[in-house]
């Protein structure tokens, strides 16, 4: 129970009322920074080790899934994926997670990551591979 208590804590001092960033780092699962388009990996301190892993739903955005249900939605989500990469290893060393809260599944947050006046969710938008987003039922990327 105290685990949970301090996790609460955490987001609940982080939630969109307070619209803080914070400087959790980036890290590395399997390797990369992200598994895909809209999720990368971080560690939340102050955490135990064994909580501090996190993934980091991006809001406000949805991509292709790496998994999709056809060629064409994995290949976009390969390129959606790169793009991540690329801004992640850009902009390493000033990345802000703000506004972080629960997402919808266990173990997840769901944030926007920025660094400067540039945000990532954003930068998917505008090269054309992901959609706004805010929850709910989302389109498929197959036609």
């Amino acid at each position: 129970m105290k685990i949970i208590a301090v996790i609460t804590i955490v987001l609940a001092a982080a939630s969109p009322a307070f619209a803080r960033c914070y400087d959790w780092p980036l890290r590395r699962s399997h390797g990369y920074l992200a598994y895909d388009g809209d999720t990368i990996h971080v560690t939340v301190p102050g955490l135990p080790a064994e909580l501090s892993k996190m993934s980091i739903r991006l809001d406000g955005v949805d991509t292709p899934e790496i998994r999709g249900k056809c060629e064409a939605e994995r290949q976009k989500a390969k390129a959606a994926r790169a793009i991540t990469r690329r801004w992640l290893l850009a902009h390493m060393t000033d990345i802000r997670v703000c506004n972080p809260k629960w997402g919808k599944y266990a173990g997840r947050i769901v944030a926007r990551i920025k660094s400067g006046n540039e945000d990532l969710t954003q930068a998917l938008l505008k090269a054309g591979l992901g959609r706004v987003y805010h929850g709910g039922k989302r389109q498929g990327w197959c036609k």
